[in-house]
């Protein structure tokens, strides 16, 4: 027996009769019976010890997939020995499958999973799969590539029902449509899966904040722009903070379309078959008038942008050059012409990957982007002539950076900056899409050679009197800087005694030497932070913070409660005294297991992180779950600790809130804690000198990107720690007179505060890292 694919007018063996899932139990007679229903889940094959392979699934009954995910409608599928092998190469996630030869066996995980107590065994020698077409299932509909959907006529098309947004219940797992107001470029989590955060609403005008998980990039829903609209089966609501918020569920599928009236209403997605009739296209038109008259069209273009402001580019891109390691240029256009003056950077054609002829011929078409940090990695891997949407892109008026020019010859910048505030990122577009459809018709329309005029030449003179002035502005003091700037390539280099007797607050870029750094002992430059107050403070040492779970031994200890499971043990250090551990698993996986310790030593904690991902420290005190004092961290994840702020923070009664569904990150924990994160920072004093003045200059709110590295890391991992000393000890030679020091380059910022009567100035680097051969 095996894996069969039902194709034409194949039919299962008429012999056979249908048994529903809710129907199954261990007494139930599996002879000449069949099961039917969709793979909503498949895991990975797996080798066993005795050298067979397995491999799970759970499918669901179709009956019930226009209603609520029932209990009782979804089972686990196992597979042996060569049928799990074709399981894995045949079958896919969202197929309709038919099993006969199957036998039932009592399921070990239905307390978690909530599925049906039965699983389904299936065995080579025994068992057959069909595999259904969406026809004879009636589950899905083959939808070809223009969008028209194909239904068997003699299968009723499957019934959906949608809920609008503001009638969804916490728990509830529903088909919902909406409009996208809001969303972040896909991100990969710290396990195996991506993530795709958004906010979606609805003609209701309730928002609903979504967490969209998959193992694979591609599956997640293909997004390009505020106004998108989504098509989401299977989401569940979560009430987190007294708000409500939707994440996958089982067997969760997304569809997504271009929003505007007028386009095509075609499905962006990565499934093979999906339903998709005229009550959707209804739904998706209805949607897009109603969005029109609320979300006016806020497309820009090079033509019609301005300067200070932050906008989305859609665009080709002709060229791009790596300007460091945390800087890519990126050259595009968008067949429109920009009216301002624009900012070129300087750069060797040989460093330039793109066609330089049509860069010629387009140069007054062209602008000049410049991609920093976390967007480096994905635009070193675009090629030109691809089509992308660059989103939260920063025009900026700049000075030229020579000493002719006056504050108002600015050119006008486009910056990508680092982070994914408010969707900050860059997508590359299929060529098929409404998008790059209109974009080609706006680059088959420029006509290069009529946009050339008085204007242009006059920019092209000052463009080549710039680059000319930043060429000799920059010659290094050495062929290898040992720190390279992530900004302000245009901007001059200038003279310690310059930027002393500047008028603050200004930012300079200089060329120095390190003298001195404090404190000596780098791992004490790792501080705790708290972003509301501003307090800076020492990391607790282990003799505060074990004197903390000390005060805490003789409280009472709990036992089991209806969220938790309570294991006791007598400590094997002090006879008598009891060690709880209280296990919070809400989610009914192992890995977002929450241990709660109470009653033990530090050295006891410590022991128990080696065994368990996420520990919080509590005491029982006036009749209530708390935490310790905010000496003491609050959450441990095995060497990395995380502390609360003693001034910020307003701790909640434990009990009230870990019930919720959550992973247990810190951000997530402090917050249901009513806990103030402290942030992991570096903080350090540079003494820097040039020859014609020395100043001391404050390293910390760019510390991470100078170091490229985290502070929580220096301080659980040794490694990390040997490479900052080894990169300090490379800037700043022990032992070396002041001739011998190498040159380095650093961005610094003049400033003063209002706490000083005196009105001191004091200097900070930024925009610095250390060059990649450290």
């Amino acid at each position: 027996m095996s894996v069969h694919i039902l194709t034409g007018d194949a039919q299962i063996p008429s012999t056979l009769q249908r048994i529903y899932i809710k129907d199954l139990n261990h007494d139930s007679q599996c002879t000449d019976k069949y099961v039917k229903g969709t793979v909503i889940m498949k895991h990975n094959l797996i080798a066993l010890t005795r050298g067979e392979d397995m491999l799970k699934a759970v499918i669901e009954e179709h009956a019930h997939q226009h209603a609520k995910l029932s209990e009782t409608t979804s089972i686990n599928v196992f597979s042996f020995g060569k049928l799990a092998k074709d399981f894995s190469d045949k079958i896919n996630q969202g197929d309709t499958i038919v099993i006969t030869g199957f036998r039932l066996g009592m399921s070990p995980t239905v307390n978690k999973d909530k599925r049906h107590l039965c699983q389904i065994e299936l065995e080579e020698r025994r068992a057959t799969i069909y595999v259904c077409p969406a026809a004879f299932s009636g589950q899905s509909s083959s939808v070809d590539s223009s969008g028209t959907s194909e239904h068997s006529s003699n299968n009723p098309k499957p019934k959906y029902t949608y809920v609008p947004l503001n009638e969804l219940k916490p728990g509830e797992v529903a088909n919902v449509y909406g409009i996208v107001t809001f969303f972040k470029q896909p991100f990969q989590t710290k396990g195996t899966d991506y993530c795709l955060v958004l906010t979606i609403t609805d003609e209701s005008g309730v928002k609903l904040g979504c967490s969209i998980f998959n193992e694979k990039l591609e599956a997640l829903p293909q997004i390009y722009k505020i106004g998108d609209i989504v098509r989401f089966h299977r989401i569940k609501s979560l009430l987190f903070n007294s708000k409500l918020s939707g994440m996958t569920s089982l067997g969760f599928s997304a569809l997504t379309f271009d929003g505007r009236v007028g386009t095509p209403v075609c499905p962006r997605t990565s499934s093979k078959t999906y339903h998709f009739g005229e009550e959707d296209r209804r739904i998706v038109e209805k949607l897009r008038q109603w969005a029109a008259t609320i979300y006016p069209n806020l497309e820009i273009s090079l033509a019609t942008v301005q300067p200070k402001s932050f906008f989305d580019l859609t665009c080709q891109l002709l060229a791009k050059a790596e300007i460091s390691r945390a800087c890519v240029l990126l050259k595009v256009w968008d067949g429109t012409k920009c009216p301002h003056r624009l900012l070129k950077i300087l750069v060797e054609p040989s460093a330039i990957e793109g066609n330089m002829a049509a860069i010629q011929d387009l140069q007054d078409l062209i602008v000049e982007i410049l991609v920093y940090d976390n967007h480096v990695e994905v635009a070193k891997k675009l090629k030109p002539g691809m089509y992308l949407r660059i989103y939260n892109l920063h025009a900026k008026l700049q000075a030229s950076g020579t000493k002719e020019q006056t504050s108002n010859e600015c050119h006008l910048g486009f910056h990508l900056h680092g982070g994914t505030s408010y969707g900050r990122g860059i997508k590359v577009l299929p060529e098929d899409s409404s998008d790059v459809q209109e974009l080609k018709k706006a680059l088959e329309s420029a006509n290069p050679e009529d946009t050339m005029d008085d204007l242009t030449l006059l920019n092209a003179c000052c463009t080549s009197a710039i680059e000319n002035s930043l060429n000799a502005e920059l010659s290094p003091y050495q062929e290898d800087p040992l720190t390279v700037l992530t900004c302000h390539h245009t901007v001059k280099s200038d003279l310690l005694s310059n930027v002393k007797n500047s008028t603050p607050p200004q930012k300079f870029h200089i060329k120095a030497k390190l003298k001195s750094y404090q404190p000596d002992k780098l791992y004490q430059s790792v501080k705790l932070y708290c972003p509301k107050c501003k307090r800076v403070q020492e990391i607790p040492d282990d003799e505060t913070i074990g004197s903390l779970f000390q005060e805490a031994l003789n409280l009472p200890v709990l036992s089991s409660d209806s969220w938790y499971e309570t294991f006791l043990w007598e400590s094997s250090t002090d006879v008598g005294r009891k060690v709880a551990v209280h296990f919070v698993n809400v989610l009914g996986s192992e890995e977002h297991l929450l241990t709660l310790v109470q009653g033990a030593t530090l050295e006891e904690v410590c022991r128990l992180s080696t065994k368990f991902e996420s520990i919080i420290p509590i005491k029982f005190s006036e009749d209530q779950m708390t935490l310790l004092d905010l000496s003491a961290p609050f959450l441990i994840q095995g060497k990395k600790w995380s502390y609360g702020c003693k001034h910020c923070s307003c701790v909640k009664n434990i009990g009230l809130y870990l019930e919720q569904e959550m992973v247990w990150e810190p951000e997530n924990t402090a917050e249901v804690l009513g806990v103030e994160l402290l942030q992991y920072v570096f903080l350090m004093k540079f003494e820097l000198d040039d020859g014609t003045a020395s100043l001391d200059a404050i390293l910390w709110e760019d510390a991470e990107k100078f170091f490229q590295m985290l502070p929580v890391e220096v301080m659980v991992n040794r490694a990390m720690q040997e490479k900052m000393q080894m990169t300090m000890a490379t800037l700043c030679p022990p032992g070396k007179h002041f001739d011998e020091l190498p040159w380095l380059e650093f961005c610094i910022g003049t400033y003063t505060t209002d706490e000083n009567e005196d009105r001191s100035v004091y200097y900070q680097i930024f925009d610095t890292m250390v060059a990649e051969k450290l």
